[in-house]
């Protein structure tokens, strides 16, 4: 008895097509390269925290810090509203523990930037994946509203939390 996959495979292919994450290499890095930025390590298909097993096999930007490099962010977190202003602090010690959290899973996340503009804070991501993380967290801790616009095209998300 044969098994058919849900959805047609055009539809897979699309989807693959229509996002592709334009800082990852198209080929493979040998292990142990070793970003020059940050000191990420490229080890078993993945960026990670460590040191080489030996001398770096070369040495390149990870994807972090080549799209800090290129002021294009992932991910833009917008805070605003009048609760923000009493609550600032506390707003940001959570953005900050949670980028912290997710960079022992995925060190190629992490914040850009955090801009204080009048009333309201931007916080610019290198992942998209981080920003929704971000602003699902201040969501869950303060409440409000949250909403997510993504940008298929250019792999990004915008994220908006106000109370």
């Amino acid at each position: 008895m044969a098994h058919k996959r849900k959805g047609p495979p055009e539809e897979n292919r699309l989807r693959t097509i229509r996002s592709p994450h334009v800082y990852l290499q198209q080929r493979g890095l040998p292990e142990d390269a070793l970003c020059k930025g940050c000191g990420l390590v490229y080890r078993s298909k993945r960026w990670q925290l460590g040191h080489p097993e030996g001398p770096p096999s070369c040495e390149v930007l990870c994807p972090a810090c080549q799209r800090m490099k290129d002021h294009n962010p992932g991910g833009v977190v917008t805070l605003s509203g009048p609760y923000l202003a009493e609550h600032k602090k506390e707003i940001l010690n959570t953005i900050r523990h949670e980028e912290q959290r997710s960079r022992e899973k995925n060190p190629i996340g992490r914040i850009m930037e955090i801009r204080e503009e009048g009333d309201h804070i931007t916080v610019t991501t290198t992942e998209d994946k981080l920003a929704q993380k971000l602003g699902r967290e201040v969501y869950k801790s303060q409440r409000g509203e949250l909403q997510y616009q993504w940008t298929h095209d250019l792999n990004q998300v915008r994220v908006n939390w106000m109370r």
